[in-house]
């Protein structure tokens, strides 16, 4: 009975260890940090991109937000730029208009 019991302790034991270590390992849903964006205000910088643009600039957004002549935008899964971010107001232009170099002044950290 004794074995019984410790058994059973062990292994609920176990198994809420691993409902916690599974619960605190899921990802919040991006839709999430722009719930209560307004709309047409820019979207918020996720919180895991904290001292990237101080880090890296504009060409650190570019690099994963940015069009290049094979894919828009280069990290599939990432949010293309809008048309109105590029030289010319085309991605084709594949340059950053200048007014848009500074990405964190209007998508500020969620």
């Amino acid at each position: 009975m004794k074995k019984q019991l410790v058994t059973a302790t062990l292994t609920l034991t176990l198994a809420l260890g691993m409902a916690a270590v599974a619960g605190c390992a899921s990802e919040a849903p991006k839709d999430d940090l722009n719930a209560n964006v307004p709309a047409g205000a820019p979207p918020l910088m996720p919180k895991s991109h904290a001292g990237r643009f101080e880090g890296l600039g504009a060409a650190g957004c570019y690099g994963c937000h940015g069009a290049n002549e094979k894919a828009n935008p280069m990290l599939s899964g990432s949010v293309a730029l809008p048309e109105d971010h590029y030289a010319s107001g085309q991605s084709g232009a594949l340059e950053l208009d200048p007014m848009h170099e500074l990405c964190n002044t209007c998508h500020v950290q969620g």
